[in-house]
């Protein structure tokens, strides 16, 4: 069972790991992004184009909030991936745990079983 808890922990540290290199990915792509969007409404700005800068400015705030949604949705499925992962393994051990106790009721019961054949039949008990 120790081994067990083990790999899930060790499975759960890996999701995690994923998971973080996943997102500095994502953040590493959005900062790329918004840099060369900030460049561009920049350069719309020095060449006198205002509309489109004020275009290009919106299109920045909707694209800052569609990235900090889709990393809150991702944090939160992470969340939620963790939480199953944890509770099925919480599970797997109970189910463990309750087997190897009726394994162990048998086994007691044998043994009384055939140390009670034993003293009937022989009429001396050694034990």
């Amino acid at each position: 069972m120790e081994a067990e808890r083990q790999s899930n922990e060790e499975r759960m540290r890996q999701m995690k790991e994923k998971m973080d290199k996943e997102m500095r990915l994502q953040r590493e792509e959005f900062e790329r992004a918004m840099d060369s969007k900030l460049r561009e409404q920049a350069d719309l700005m020095q060449k006198g184009f205002n509309k489109k800068a004020d275009r290009m400015r919106q299109e920045i705030e909707d694209f800052k909030k569609r990235s900090t949604e889709a990393e809150t949705n991702r944090a939160r499925e992470f969340a939620l991936i963790l939480e199953n992962a944890n509770r099925r393994h919480e599970e797997t051990i109970a189910v463990i745990m309750q087997n190897h106790r009726e394994e162990m009721m048998e086994i007691q019961k044998k043994n009384t079983n055939n140390t009670n054949n034993t003293k009937s039949s022989d009429g001396c008990c050694i034990m």
